[in-house]
């Protein structure tokens, strides 16, 4: 999903801003625009005027915004929380900072950064960054005047730094160095990961400033290597600055720090193109940061964020608006559906239980005629069959142990092999055998009776019927067996 990003730099006297579009993980500069302004005496109304030339030159349409604002007016602390739950890291945090603020913490807006490395037991480390609310103020109100809500609000140097970090080679440990017209802001790199932020005052102009920055770049190193259990060992030093940094200083930095030091080129390093309509030059020390304002909101880097805001969530809904209310008409639908199609569901299992339940009381009707009533067809069904079974065993233990196999053998034992004889049908029950078949003569008929007497289950042997058939050559006869 394509999406756009104005990344907007607010220095002390001028402003860019870089308007990037991204698309399955290519990106476009699709504008950009750097406009001084007149100073920090009237901050707010200076910037707005800024702003709405911004907003004039640029089509800004369905684009996001990420902003900037120099990072010397924030104060940094690196510091351990007793615990990992961010929530109650932001409750403590104000508590924890405010024996080591020269300002009241209720005066100050605060974020915090994690620090990446391994955790140290129940120890978070972290870096806390402040800045009075009266000195943001003015960028918020003056965004505002242009309807312009960011996204983020962060300090320069940081998008550079985080860029740098998430490129680095875990095992490369690196230096950022951003560097203003007054001021420098150092952001320790190690193992890919960020360490430390420091900011100092620098001379505005003049050979000592390279000599001021070495130094309070060695001391802060120092003070870090003291501190951190982590092993530093930086291969080279990126520099990023609105102020000219030339080749003088970039020699001085590298001899001080031993290392090789490079001019920062966010564009180049990431091969972003860079052809638009613009007219104006695309100068890296000027659109770097805007430009890594806008990559870092695209890729979601983490990053310290001072804007928010107390109306967040009214923020988000009011901007998918439309898109929440076509997914919520969306998730309706398909609960409704969900909805209908549970109850006939349930309807037709119902009916199908009806039918099921009409169909048993039919049979144990069927079965059981003397049962008037019927309430639950299948248990009394069950019962029934129980009953049944029962009185089966019972009568098979009053009865005698005859088997059908022993009585069939018997008969064809006592017929005598002379007696011509058929049977048609043999009927043996609990208490009597029914024998029917054709035979010559009466006297066989007879004969045979006298021989199944003889047999030791038979109690009595009984003629039922017997008859000359229809063709007058052969007599049918019933014998009935009473065991």
């Amino acid at each position: 999903m394509s999406r756009k990003v104005l990344g907007i730099d607010i220095r002390n006297q001028s402003l860019t801003a870089v308007l990037l579009s991204s698309s399955l993980r290519e990106y476009h500069v699709d504008d950009y625009i750097h406009l001084p302004f007149s100073g920090p005496d009237d901050l707010e109304r200076s910037l707005s005027a800024a702003l709405e030339t911004l907003t004039e030159r640029m089509d800004l349409t369905g684009s996001d915004y990420v902003v900037s604002v120099p990072a010397h007016q924030f104060i940094f602390r690196n510091m351990q929380i007793p615990f990992h739950n961010s929530k109650k890291i932001r409750m403590v945090l104000p508590f924890e900072l405010e024996p080591t603020l020269p300002f009241a913490v209720e005066d100050l807006a605060i974020d915090f950064h994690t620090l990446n490395g391994a955790p140290a037991g129940n120890q978070t480390d972290l870096i806390a960054a402040a800045i009075e609310k009266n000195h943001l103020a003015p960028y918020i109100e003056a965004l505002a005047s242009v309807n312009i809500d960011p996204e983020k609000l962060t300090l320069s140097g940081l998008p550079i730094a985080l860029c740098l970090a998430h490129q680095a080679d875990p095992q490369e440990d690196l230096l950022f160095i951003e560097i203003d017209d007054a001021h420098a802001t150092l952001f320790v790199l190690v193992g890919g990961r960020l360490q430390l932020i420091r900011s100092f005052p620098l001379p505005a102009a003049g050979p000592s400033k390279t000599s001021i920055l070495s130094a309070q770049i060695q001391q802060t190193l120092a003070a870090f290597q003291e501190s951190s259990a982590l092993n530093f060992e930086p291969i080279e030093a990126v520099l990023n600055g609105i102020a000219d940094v030339d080749g003088e200083m970039t020699a001085a930095i590298a001899k001080v720090l031993e290392i090789p030091v490079k001019v920062a080129s966010v564009a180049e390093r990431l091969n972003i193109p860079l052809e638009t309509d613009t007219e104006s030059q695309w100068i890296p020390a000027r659109m770097d940061n805007a430009l890594a304002l806008a990559l870092m909101e695209v890729e979601g880097y983490e990053a310290l964020n001072f804007h928010k805001g107390q109306f967040a969530a009214q923020k988000f809904i009011a901007k998918h608006k439309n898109a929440l209310i076509k997914t919520g008409i969306l998730a309706a639908a398909v609960l409704v559906l969900m909805f209908f199609n549970l109850m006939m569901k349930t309807h037709t299992l119902n009916k199908r239980i009806d039918a099921i339940n009409n169909q048993m009381t039919q049979i144990f009707k069927e079965t059981f005629p003397e049962v008037q009533t019927v309430r639950y067809p299948f248990q009394e069904m069950q019962a029934k069959m129980r009953e049944t079974k029962g009185n089966a065993a019972l009568q098979a233990e009053a009865g005698p142990h005859v088997r059908s196999i022993d009585i069939i053998n018997n008969i064809s034992e006592k017929i005598p092999a002379n007696i011509t004889v058929n049977l048609n049908r043999l009927v043996i029950q609990p208490e009597n055998v029914l024998i029917s078949g054709t035979t010559d003569t009466y006297d066989a008929v007879d004969a045979i009776k006298s021989r199944l007497e003889q047999i030791q289950p038979f109690k009595k042997v009984s003629i039922s019927s017997a008859n000359i058939d229809r063709s007058g050559k052969e007599v049918q006869f019933m014998l009935k067996v009473d065991l």
